[in-house]
């Protein structure tokens, strides 16, 4: 019984340091439309180290876009380094590498993307972002002027968006394929290791508590038959 509590300490600490590799944050704003929309809490992976890729969800400083501009953002990738990524083909839809990409979560109070045309390169270490509500959303198109043609650095992105809700109750963000439906290399991230981390957590207390209990009974039963030893045999 010690032997499972020590497993349950294990197990649960295992799970609570995992669970210091995520954040979460309010999103306030309504630029992701219907994909999160605002109020919604979303859970990211502060760590970034495994790479970005066209169709995450990622939280950055805004001051990365714009230095006039405080706090942090939520967007959708649509281009890496290297990409050049145009508005818009025939169907409004963007083109990275001149390859249209059809993308259903966009929405539109208005369909004024059209009249929004940009073409940019994407430098190395940075990502182009926008907003599901394309024509609702402060993103990369209007700050081509930033010095790195509105793109975030790597460096400025605090995390990849895995899913929406609290630790209590988490909806883990799927993966689009939309990129790689138009023939772009490279899947969005998928991360099961929070809500993993959570049932750790969960089965680390149990197990503990488990093991508590049979401690305390296992110790009862012994402290019992030592008195009855005590004692003596019974009087006839």
């Amino acid at each position: 019984m010690i032997l499972v509590a020590l497993a349950g300490v294990g197990l649960t600490g295992y799970g609570v340091v995992t669970l210091f590799g995520y954040k979460s944050v309010l999103v306030p704003g309504r630029a992701m439309g219907t994909s999160v929309p605002a109020g919604t809490s979303v859970i990211y992976r502060v760590d970034v180290t495994t790479g970005l890729h066209r169709g995450d969800l990622i939280v950055f400083e805004a001051s990365a876009m714009d230095p006039l501009m405080h706090g942090r953002l939520l967007k959708r990738v649509v281009g890496i380094g290297g990409d050049t990524v145009t508005c818009c083909d025939a169907q409004e839809r963007i083109q990275v590498n001149g390859k249209p990409v059809t993308e259903p979560y966009v929405q539109a109070d208005e369909p004024p993307l059209r009249l929004r045309p940009f073409s940019v390169v994407v430098p190395p270490d940075t990502v182009f972002v926008m907003g599901d509500l394309r024509d609702n959303s402060d993103d990369s198109r209007f700050h081509t002027e930033n010095g790195h043609s509105g793109a975030i650095p790597r460096s400025k992105v605090d995390g990849v968006v895995v899913g929406q809700g609290s630790v209590f109750s988490l909806r883990t963000l799927n993966p689009t394929t939309v990129f790689v439906d138009a023939g772009l290399p490279g899947v969005s991230s998928e991360d099961s290791t929070y809500g993993n981390a959570r049932w750790f957590v969960a089965g680390g207390v149990a197990l503990f508590l488990l093991g508590v209990i049979g401690v305390i009974v296992s110790a009862a039963r012994s402290a019992g038959k030592r008195r009855r030893a005590a004692a003596g045999p019974p009087v006839r």
